[in-house]
């Protein structure tokens, strides 16, 4: 898994420099918010992989934050973990009945803690169903227009079938097409690797570029949800591309 970026909803004075540094190095991107607002905005602006709240926070209800997020169609998927100092039974329940997909007693080591965070994400990301179908990508790369179609999609990410030789890290900006829709999807995502063809599942019998979604335009991240919704195929867990 390339970087992940995790927005941190906290009073922001507790997240110091030399954390997130640590946590940079560890492959997480911290975003911080400390309002439930700020929370909306921050899922608005950039994709977001993972929230961490602390149920310790005095400025805002982070539970109630959870429910509200959960209950809505758009972000209802989206890894939530819930931290706090305090490990009692009521505490543990508030966590559960929030509907967060983790409870992390805290304080842990960081590297252990991002261990956790690591593991739920994975688990979440290889039980969506991915899809393929009438879906094309128009992008750009060194200069020469590129039209590919698609070998699997996912919430996070795509596999372009093409036979191009793309660096890991190279950042795409994606025009993806579904159907007889005329209007695109517009998505910048960052090649992770280069896959081998997979004559086990189909629509990646010829390989590709695998690329993870790194930020949507407009409503481009609640039209990918709606097609995979859509279209995808919940006997066909996702091979672990991205």
């Amino acid at each position: 898994m390339s970087q992940i970026v995790m927005l941190s909803v906290d009073q922001k004075n507790l997240t110091s420099e030399l954390d997130r540094a640590g946590f940079k190095k560890m492959g997480i991107i911290v975003r911080s918010a400390s309002s439930y607002p700020d929370i909306i905005q921050a899922l608005k602006n950039e994709k977001i992989d993972i929230i961490v709240l602390n149920m310790d926070h005095t400025g805002m209800d982070p539970v109630d934050a959870v429910k509200k997020l959960k209950q809505t169609s758009a972000w209802a998927d989206l890894p939530m973990v819930l931290t706090s100092v305090q490990s009692s039974a009521k505490i543990k329940e508030l966590a559960k009945k929030s509907g967060a997909d983790l409870f992390v007693e805290q304080p842990l080591p960081r590297d252990y803690f991002i261990e956790k965070l690591k593991s739920l994400l994975s688990h979440q990301t290889r039980g969506h169903g991915r899809v393929s179908g009438t879906v094309s990508v128009k992008f750009s790369w060194r200069g020469e227009g590129q039209t590919v179609e698609v070998g699997d999609l996912s919430l996070t990410g795509i596999l372009l079938t093409s036979t191009l030789i793309i660096p890991a890290g190279d950042v795409l900006d994606l025009e993806i097409s579904f159907g007889a829709s005329n209007k695109p999807v517009k998505v910048k995502g960052e090649v992770v690797r280069i896959v081998p063809p997979d004559l086990n599942r189909v629509g990646a019998e010829e390989g590709g570029v695998g690329v993870r979604f790194n930020q949507f335009v407009a409503d481009g991240q609640q039209r990918i949800e709606s097609w995979v919704a859509r279209t995808s195929d919940s006997t066909n867990k996702m091979a672990y591309y991205l």
